[in-house]
C-alpha cells in the first residue's frame, strides 16, 4: 500500500498542512502521511491548541471515513492502543471521545478527525513519549499530563519509524463493523463503569459511563435513564 510521506525538522501544524496542501499531496497518492520533529501550533479538538514536547508523536495523515463516519475517532483510538501493545507492549487507554490514556488514566495523547468528504479525513495523532529530561508539564489537563515510557528517549529516527508503522497498520487493519468498535472499545475503555460528568452545552449530567452507542456517541445511565451524548467532554469521576 503505497504512502506519500513528508517530513519536516519544525511546522506550525501537520494537521493544517496536510489540510492546505491536500489536493497536490495527493496526486503522489491517496494516503497521505505529514510528521514533524516539533510543531509550534498544534491543533486539538475543537480547535483548541495540542502541546507539543520533546520526544513525541506528532503525525497527521489520510484516511477513508468509517463506514460510520462518526466512528472514525473510535476506531483510530482502538488501532492505535491495538499497535503499540502488539508492537512495543505498551497499555494506551481510551477515554471518550478520543484522549490515549496511560495505565493511570494521565493523557498521553490525543486524536483529531477532520471530515473532507466522503473519500477522505484528516487524523491527527499527538502522542507524548516519556523523556530523560524534565518538562514543566501545564496542569489544566483534567486528569494530568502523562506519557507512555519506552525505558529509553527515542532517537528522531525512532520516532519516525513509530509514526510509519503506526500509520501503515491503521492502514492495514481498518474496523467497518459497529459491534466490533463498540465491544473493542468498552475493552480499551479506561472509565467503563466508572462515574463520569459530561458537559453538553454547558451543562452537566452525572452518571455512570456504559460505552459507546452505534454512531460513536457516548451511552451514559443517569439516575436509571440511559442518555447518549454525541458531542460532548468528559470527565472521569475518582
Amino acid at each position: 500500500m503505497s504512502i506519500h510521506h513528508l517530513h519536516f525538522n519544525s511546522i506550525h501544524s501537520t494537521q493544517v498542512y496536510l489540510r492546505d496542501n491536500l489536493t497536490e499531496l495527493q496526486t503522489h497518492s491517496e494516503n497521505v502521511l505529514i510528521t514533524t520533529n516539533e510543531q509550534s501550533l498544534g491543533v486539538g479538538r475543537k480547535g483548541n491548541k495540542w502541546d507539543s514536547y520533546p520526544n513525541s508523536l506528532a503525525m497527521s495523515f489520510t484516511l477513508k471515513p468509517n463506514n460510520i463516519p462518526t466512528m472514525t475517532p473510535i476506531e483510530i483510538g482502538i488501532l492505535s492502543s491495538q499497535f503499540f501493545s502488539h508492537k512495543f507492549k505498551k497499555l494506551i487507554f481510551l477515554k471518550w471521545p478520543n484522549d490515549l490514556l496511560t495505565g493511570e488514566g494521565e493523557k498521553c495523547g490525543g486524536i483529531i478527525a477532520q471530515y473532507i468528504n466522503q473519500s477522505t479525513v484528516i487524523v491527527g495523532v499527538g502522542l507524548n513519549f516519556k523523556t530523560a529530561h524534565s518538562i514543566n508539564y501545564p496542569t489544566h489537563y483534567k486528569h494530568g499530563l502523562g506519557s507512555i515510557d519506552f525505558e529509553k528517549e527515542l532517537t528522531y529516527k525512532e520516532l519516525l519509524d513509530v509514526s510509519i508503522n503506526l500509520y501503515q497498520y491503521i492502514l492495514e487493519n481498518r474496523i467497518q463493523s459497529a459491534s466490533d468498535l463498540q465491544e473493542t472499545f468498552k475493552d480499551k475503555c479506561f472509565h467503563i463503569g466508572k462515574e463520569v460528568i459530561i458537559d453538553d452545552d454547558d451543562k452537566d449530567y452525572h452518571g455512570k459511563f456504559l460505552g459507546i452507542g452505534t454512531n460513536g456517541e457516548a451511552i451514559v445511565e443517569i439516575e436509571g435513564i440511559k442518555k447518549s451524548f454525541i458531542s460532548s467532554s468528559l470527565k472521569i469521576l475518582h
